[in-house]
């Protein structure tokens, strides 16, 4: 009896181990733009160890295929991925875009609201925050393919791989553009989104979009997302990147390093005002090191001894 629990706890380690390789395959596959050959690893991924995780990065992949037949796919992996979460990160996710139409995803929407009122308290104003979780989605749907080609352009010397690259561009410039519209809509008769009214995670969707636009209207708004920072209802980075980004619009150093530009075909922080002190700023906000905030999110290298 013994020596039959060994072996089959070894199986099940064996069958895990395999699993997880299997899901780093496919992960480093879809980084590359390979979503067919991701796809056969997850199954291969599944085959060995079913997981929640690997139905849901199957769902995202499926609705990165844009056809009827994998939308109906990634509703399927997607609905056994939550039966078990009780979170709203699905309504921000945005590899479906391509999802958001289809009245399976309003039942997702619902459903996932619903379990998440449960698990913490009633959201205040949930047609708001139902509104910004999908401009979240449609702000960032197509940065997959978007930032695929731009790592391509970066090696390429400054050329795009593809000209199908420029249409996925004008698709994102349409959303863009209907996002402003229906927001500053919503502003008008909402005011500005608090964490308290919309969670956390759908109010960051209203700096998101405000900063995707032009000086005028950021400096217009820019005084009620720093309000609402400055009484606990905004994320910290959001108010960062605005602030910073103003500031360089103005032709200003920034204060928080979160502003970066093109400069010789490599990415470059824009000037930080005492550069020795944005640890220290950083923190004072609710923010990490700058070296590594750079690091893990553009893959700049940027080493300036701190002062206390």
């Amino acid at each position: 009896m013994k020596r039959i629990f060994i072996c089959s706890l070894f199986i099940g380690i064996f069958g895990i181990s395999y699993g997880q390789d299997f899901s780093r395959q496919a992960d480093s596959l879809k980084n590359e733009g390979l979503l067919m050959p991701a796809l056969q690893k997850h199954y291969a991924a599944l085959a060995q160890n079913t997981s929640t995780e690997t139905h849901y990065k199957m769902a995202s992949i499926y609705a990165l295929l844009w056809t009827d037949q994998a939308r109906d796919s990634a509703f399927v992996y997607l609905n056994y991925a939550l039966k078990k979460d009780s979170t709203l990160k699905v309504l921000y996710e945005p590899a479906f875009l391509s999802l958001i139409d289809n009245q399976r995803w309003k039942d997702i929407e619902e459903s996932q609201l619903s379990k998440y009122e449960t698990a913490n308290e009633p959201i205040r104003n949930k047609p708001f925050a139902r509104e910004l979780f999908r401009m979240i989605i449609k702000d960032q749907g197509f940065m997959y393919v978007g930032n695929i080609e731009r790592k391509k352009y970066m090696q390429n010397g400054g050329y795009f791989s593809t000209a199908a690259i420029y249409p996925i561009l004008a698709m994102e410039e349409k959303n863009r553009n209907e996002n402003i519209e229906k927001l500053l809509e919503l502003l008008d008769k909402n005011g500005w989104p608090t964490a308290s009214n919309v969670t956390e995670y759908a109010a960051a969707g209203a700096a998101l979009i405000i900063n995707h636009t032009n000086y005028e209207i950021r400096s217009k708004y820019f005084p009620m997302l720093e309000k609402a920072f400055k009484e606990g209802e905004a994320q910290p980075l959001r108010y960062a990147k605005m602030r910073d980004r103003l500031l360089v619009e103005e032709g200003k150093e920034q204060l928080f390093g979160t502003q970066w530009k093109f400069e010789n075909s490599k990415r470059l922080p824009h000037p930080i005002k005492e550069p020795e002190h944005v640890d220290k700023r950083r923190a004072e906000i609710g923010l990490g090191p700058l070296s590594i905030y750079l690091k893990e999110r553009f893959d700049i290298e940027w080493n300036v001894e701190q002062k206390k």
